[in-house]
């Protein structure tokens, strides 16, 4: 390509392109985040929550056995809602793999068609 201004046209492209890259990728980090912090404020209020049944749990302990049932009763549904978090999690991280894949691939293309227009264009000259 030996015209200056198609040059210039080329590299403002890119340039524009690439902006829109970025700030793209910055807005997947963001609700990425979030959507992690949500999660972590989720499992600590799970945490807070069972340490609070606890306490009530055996404010005033009657038996033996029954101290027992309770402990077990909220270890497992402390157990059951930490997988679950556990698994909205995976889930979460799943979902944010598939947009970095498709903003990485989606990037990819756009390179690709603007470098094939442009050596498109030098060839036909």
């Amino acid at each position: 390509m030996n015209d200056p201004k198609a040059n210039l046209e080329l590299i403002k492209d890119f340039g524009i392109n690439g902006y829109e890259n970025i700030r793209s990728l910055a807005e997947i980090n963001l609700r990425t985040w979030e959507k992690l912090v949500e999660k972590q404020m989720d499992a600590f209020g799970l945490f807070v929550d069972a340490g609070i049944n606890q306490l009530a749990a055996n404010k005033n302990p009657q038996d033996i056995k029954a101290a027992l049932d309770n402990q077990i009763a909220l270890g497992k549904s402390l157990s059951e809602n930490i997988a679950v978090k556990g698994r909205e999690t995976v889930d979460l991280a799943n979902q944010a793999g598939n947009e970095y894949r498709s903003w990485l691939e989606n990037g990819i293309n756009t390179f690709n068609s603007k470098v094939n227009a442009a050596a498109g264009k030098a060839f036909k000259k």
